[in-house]
């Protein structure tokens, strides 16, 4: 039944999508039925499902305190639900419900672009995921709902992006390696990102060939002296490091094939109009789509600062997995500004046999798919 539901959301939501024309009433329908599948997936997988972890420590978080690990931004809200009385089902309810409003909030309305285009597209991979790591899904909607102070040069604006950061990573210690975002901007070229990416593609090379393990590789586990370090850099990925290559490199190439649509589109109009004067607030409307164009650009390109993780363990493809949503933003804008008929299916073909690539790899050569993409339909709740 949740398979069904699903496929007629999901081919509904394609409808209104290549439609080129938004449905609120399918956003909110789909919002809704995002909100009860993401609910019911986990209590009754026939396997140990993360889900089983989050349970645990949710009743076991009053006895371990707020500092017993590094994530004491989800410990405080675990320990606010248990101090309220709120049932582990109650708790993972409100947030998943609290984590939609904000995804939708700024990252799907606050772009302006057709919400039904970024929920097809979500509903073909990353949801799957996400309503299995819940915790890096709720660090992740931290870190998305900031990436609008990006946008801007102002320093009130970039301290509260690293503020933002900073809150995502109390959630999942993970997000630390988000750290190449402090260097994106809303301009053209970004000389700093293109240096520390052609370094890292070069380490990339030398841990290759120094059989995947990066250079004093035992100095940095002993300073760190933590065994979840120690478990990431000591798990050897052979070729392994090739499904975060492919998937990393299709999000860069959307990204910048989406940038170059939108420049198209808006090439010899002015942007920079002075207020009062004619045509200002289309003027405005220009520059900021030229902004996010290029924001959600170098957002994809800096992320190849962290290549040498994917070489060493193949479990941080999860990093550009994350970010999916806001590529899909950029995706959608550009969609819309292709009139000719071919392009414009060969634009969309790319981008949705992206997601399958993803689905692919991820859920069913990487992880067995009755591991976790055949109980998500078929064991849901739903």
């Amino acid at each position: 039944m949740t398979l069904v539901l699903y496929l007629v959301v999901l081919v509904n939501n394609w409808y209104f999508a290549l439609k080129k024309r938004s449905s609120q009433i399918w956003t909110v329908i789909t919002l809704a039925f995002l909100f009860f599948v993401m609910s019911g997936a986990g209590p009754f997988y026939s396997f140990h499902a993360d889900y089983d972890n989050y349970y645990r420590n949710y009743y076991t978080v009053l006895d371990r305190g707020i500092l017993d690990n590094n994530q004491v931004g989800y410990s405080f809200i675990m320990i606010i639900g248990n101090i309220l009385g709120l049932p582990f089902e109650v708790f993972r309810i409100l947030v998943i419900a609290g984590c939609l409003w904000l995804l939708y909030r700024y990252v799907i309305k606050r772009y302006q672009v057709n919400a039904n285009y970024i929920l097809s597209l979500y509903m073909m991979y990353a949801v799957i995921m996400d309503s299995e790591q819940f915790r890096n899904w709720v660090a992740l909607t931290i870190l998305l709902s900031g990436i609008r102070f990006l946008e801007t040069p102002k320093l009130a604006d970039r301290l509260k992006f690293v503020a933002v950061w900073i809150a995502s990573i109390t959630f999942h210690y993970s997000f630390v390696l988000y750290a190449p975002l402090l260097l994106v901007n809303g301009k053209k070229d970004n000389k700093w990102i293109k240096r520390l990416v052609i370094l890292s593609l070069t380490i990339s090379v030398i841990i290759i060939l120094n059989g995947n393990q990066i250079p004093f590789q035992d100095y940095i586990i002993a300073v760190a002296d933590t065994r979840v370090v120690e478990q990431y850099l000591t798990t050897q990925t052979n070729f392994g490091f090739l499904i975060p290559a492919i998937t990393h490199g299709s999000s860069v190439v959307l990204a910048y094939w989406s940038r170059k649509i939108i420049y198209a589109k808006h090439f010899g109009m002015p942007v920079d109009v002075l207020p009062g004067e004619p045509g200002y607030q289309e003027a405005k409307m220009r520059k900021r789509e030229l902004t996010i164009a290029n924001v959600i650009f170098w957002i994809n390109v800096s992320m190849l600062m962290v290549f040498p993780l994917y070489i060493v363990n193949v479990q941080f493809y999860r990093l550009m997995r994350s970010l999916l949503l806001i590529t899909y933003v950029i995706c959608a804008k550009a969609s819309t500004y292709i009139i000719r008929r071919t392009p414009n299916i060969l634009f969309n073909l790319m981008v949705a046999g992206t997601a399958l690539v993803w689905l692919f790899l991820d859920l069913i050569h990487r992880i067995a798919p009755e591991r976790l993409l055949i109980p998500f339909f078929l064991e849901n709740i739903l």
